[in-house]
């Protein structure tokens, strides 16, 4: 079995369901030979063997394991099922940036987002190309659910589909990746800083919230959002800032201090660094002026 690499996917948007089905193999029989099918092909072995290769790479797939195969990449039989077997497959497809690495990196967005777009911050989700499934029955359940619902009205199918696709995709990444991770760590501080933006944070603060130490908190945060923590959250008042000056008439003043930040001067010169220009003149820049 070879190492296992990661297929990491920029979200939103969500990958999405295309189609699944459980089928059971005889001892003999071979897993079809495949170039470029132009989706992900997830197969999670329920009882039995496969022998399954993509490229220079190899399985063997006992009961519980999951593999996935990458949409432009040639998979083959290595050799044939040496006892009855059966296995749930599903397909699945990305319009957003993914790709294979040997180490969960974080991808990093390369399309800019409009200055008056509120989003949905970008994040990175990490799939093992292998895995040996953690609740193995349950994942069976959420996958029968997953092809009954392909069953219903088109209308229903849709949704349910979809949904139970993403609990089953979430699933495959939380108990192999997040599991003793310090990205977990990372995110919990994230949480920590937006529920608290508003309040004097300190890496002192943080060390005794966490129980860990300062550079630690500062190691696990740059790994996962290439900033320490008071990077993060200066980042993320300006932010709050910014949305406050567009959406509503509140003064220098109440901003400042609803962003947590303690005078009006310094709030003025972060954010001048961060957006080049004053809090005054950007909130100008996007006021349409009243008709008389």
């Amino acid at each position: 079995m070879s190492d296992s690499t990661y297929l990491s996917f920029l979200v939103p948007p969500m990958p999405y369901f295309i189609e699944g089905n459980i089928t059971k193999y005889s001892k003999g029989d071979l897993h079809p030979n495949r170039f470029k099918l132009g989706y992900f092909d997830v197969i999670i072995v329920k009882e039995g063997m496969l022998h399954i290769g993509e490229e220079d790479q190899g399985w063997k797939l006992r009961a519980n394991s999951i593999l996935i195969l990458e949409p432009d990449k040639h998979h083959f039989p290595i050799e044939a099922c040496e006892e009855d077997t059966t296995f749930y497959w599903f397909h699945f497809q990305t319009n957003s940036t993914w790709c294979s690495q040997e180490e969960p990196d974080r991808i990093t967005p390369k399309s800019p987002v409009p200055t008056l777009h509120f989003h949905s911050e970008h994040t990175t989700i990490h799939l093992p190309k292998y895995q040996t499934a953690m609740n193995p029955h349950e994942l069976f359940a959420s996958l029968d659910l997953l092809l009954s619902s392909t069953l219903k009205p088109r209308k229903l199918a849709l949704w349910e589909s979809q949904q139970t696709f993403v609990k089953i995709f979430q699933s495959l990444e939380y108990d192999q990746y997040y599991k003793n991770s310090p990205i977990q760590l990372a995110e919990q501080i994230e949480i920590y800083l937006k529920q608290n933006y508003k309040h004097p944070i300190t890496n002192a603060d943080l060390s005794d919230y966490f129980h860990v130490h300062e550079n630690y908190l500062a190691r696990c945060m740059k790994s996962a959002f290439h900033c320490t923590p008071l990077e993060y959250l200066m980042l993320y008042r300006l932010e709050q800032g910014r949305i406050l000056l567009l959406q509503t008439d509140w003064s220098i003043q109440r901003i400042t201090e609803e962003t947590g930040f303690s005078q009006v001067s310094y709030f003025t010169r972060c954010f001048k660094k961060k957006n080049g220009l004053s809090p005054l003149r950007y909130r100008r820049q996007y006021s349409k002026p009243m008709m008389l």
